[in-house]
């Protein structure tokens, strides 16, 4: 995620775009995966619904920046006579997106939908809103059995929950791959797949990754950290220089859930077993976690971590004094905007790995395709045209927008591949996993992502200085939690 809330700059309020289009538009700050949208989601669906967060949502940031300027889009390409489904033009198709992370993707998008829907005599109405106001949505039209034709699911749990409301494609799913190489397993499956049937396509994850001050690093003689112990050692190093190493540690922040849910995974320990059912939180490998985390913490941060929220490690690492943060790459596009000499002062290196390999939470959008919709065959043309231009969504994102299909991880990748600093992101596919993992996205996970269980267990054993008590609270809540979905 991949489950964070606004992050500075990258994730801002923008305008309505031009008058004079087909669609609606509506800018808000972006809240991911595994905020406050997850309780919603998961309420809306009836019995077993989850309880209220544990705790308040992320603020958002304070405000907003200028949109970037948007690239040229592709042509639209017309879909193919007699299409998927039989599709040979017309009708409409509404489509309900989050406001992506980078304005400019999302104008890149209008326009080609535009284009294809003119080219295809299709009506195109494309609404994007803050990502935390979709569960609800999505709840309520799957309520009324109407609405959009097409969601863009930001929760990684989402097809699981939804599954009955989602048109089988199957088809379109396979074709895909088959075109391209491929899908990035066992990622795409886990997001697209319920009971081994596409439910849902899979569109791109957002990486992971970290983010450091190469000057700082040199100037002591240190080597970026390859793994969670490196970044021990170094961060002790550097916090006792006046630079501290910063991962937020508490309920405001899904940078918090992401970063810790990680070091999890890289030590061998979870929250739920590969069949998505059995509770593991209560393991060796959870304690061995939770002292590492505890003395990383005492020995590489300061307390201000206690009350971050998603924007705080952007603006350590901006203020000059932050070393090291786990953040996607949109901390360090936002500091070139705005200050270019400290931009150049800081590299990119790979999510760190543990004794049980190198893993990374992340954030992810998969398209779905709803029952009650009049023009199937329309949204699986669409979504054909959209993957034979997939690299320039792409480009469009400036990088962010990370391919399923293995085609589209080709070398070099665009933006990411061109750029020295960010080459070692090609690879990030090899590290990406979905919430619930070892076992694939359920709603139960996505609820365990949403009450900021890992997060607050980290807390916990920081302020309490006690691991038992911790892993203790958290085997508690996440036992309660999967209990109601038996």
């Amino acid at each position: 995620m991949s489950r964070e809330c606004s992050k500075l700059n990258d994730e801002s309020i923008h305008a309505s775009r031009t008058a004079g289009r087909s669609y609606s538009r509506r800018r808000f700050l972006h809240i991911s995966v595994a905020g406050v949208a997850g309780v919603a989601l998961l309420a809306a669906c009836g019995p077993g619904a989850a309880p209220g967060p544990t705790a308040a949502p992320a603020k958002p940031a304070a405000e907003p920046v200028k949109p970037a300027e948007a690239k040229p889009a592709e042509a639209a390409k017309p879909a193919a006579q007699a299409g998927p489904g039989g599709f040979t033009g017309g009708g409409s198709l509404k489509m309900l997106l989050r406001s992506h992370f980078v304005p400019a993707y999302d104008v890149w998008l209008d326009k080609w939908a535009a284009e294809w829907g003119t080219k295809n005599k299709v009506e195109v109405a494309v609404d994007h809103i803050l990502a935390a106001e979709l569960p609800p949505k999505w709840a309520a039209e799957v309520a009324s059995g109407d609405g959009h034709d097409m969601f863009g699911f930001t929760q990684g749990g989402a097809i699981n929950v939804f599954n009955k409301q989602l048109v089988d494609v199957s088809d379109v799913g396979k074709q895909f791959g088959d075109q391209h190489g491929g899908w990035v397993t066992p990622l795409a499956e886990q997001l697209g797949m319920f009971e081994g049937v596409w439910r849902g396509i899979p569109d791109y994850f957002i990486e992971f990754s970290t983010e450091y001050r190469k000057d700082l690093f040199d100037e002591n003689g240190l080597q970026p950290p390859d793994t969670w112990e490196d970044l021990l050692k170094v961060g002790t190093v550097l916090k006792a220089k006046g630079n501290p190493v910063g991962i937020a540690i508490n309920q405001k922040s899904n940078d918090a859930n992401n970063s810790w849910t990680s070091l999890l995974w890289c030590y061998g320990a979870s929250y739920v077993a590969k069949d998505g059912k059995t509770v593991t939180i209560n393991s060796p490998e959870t304690r061995t976690a939770v002292t590492f985390a505890l003395e990383l913490y005492n020995k590489t941060m300061t307390n201000e971590v206690l009350s971050w929220d998603d924007t705080a490690n952007n603006q350590f690492l901006a203020s000059g004094r932050g070393s090291w943060i786990q953040n996607p790459i949109s901390s360090l596009r936002t500091i070139e905007k705005e200050n270019p000499e400290l931009a150049k002062k800081i590299y990119i290196a790979n999510t760190p790995a543990g004794p049980a390999g190198r893993y990374a939470s992340v954030s992810t959008s998969v398209w779905g395709i709803m029952n009650w919709s009049k023009n199937v065959p329309a949204a699986k043309a669409f979504l054909t045209d959209y993957y034979g231009v997939f690299i320039e969504t792409v480009k469009a994102s400036e990088g962010y927008n990370q391919p399923l299909l293995k085609d589209f991880r080709k070398k070099p990748m665009p933006i990411i591949g061109e750029d020295p600093k960010m080459q070692i992101l090609q690879d990030f596919d090899q590290a990406a996993r979905a919430i619930g993992y070892p076992g694939s996205p359920t709603p139960a996970a996505a609820e365990v992502e949403t009450n900021w269980i890992i997060p607050l267990m980290i807390g916990q054993a920081v302020q309490s200085n006690s691991v038992e008590d911790a892993v203790g609270w958290a085997t508690q809540k996440i036992e309660a939690i999967y209990s109601k979905y038996k």
